[in-house]
């Protein structure tokens, strides 16, 4: 399952997406430094594409 953790570098979002990769799911990481920036839009269509989960 795709799922995508907005703040996902952060210290509770690296968590989050740790442990959800340890799962088995994929888990992607939303973040500027990850290129997706919430604020203008910039990567954040092609992050959600196909995600079940944000």
């Amino acid at each position: 399952m795709k799922i995508v953790v907005i703040g996902g570098t952060g210290l509770i979002g690296s968590k989050v997406v740790g442990e959800l990769a340890a799962l088995g799911h994929d888990a992607l990481a939303a973040a500027p430094s990850t290129g997706v920036d919430t604020i203008t839009g910039e990567g954040l269509a092609a992050a959600l594409d196909g995600a079940e989960i944000v």
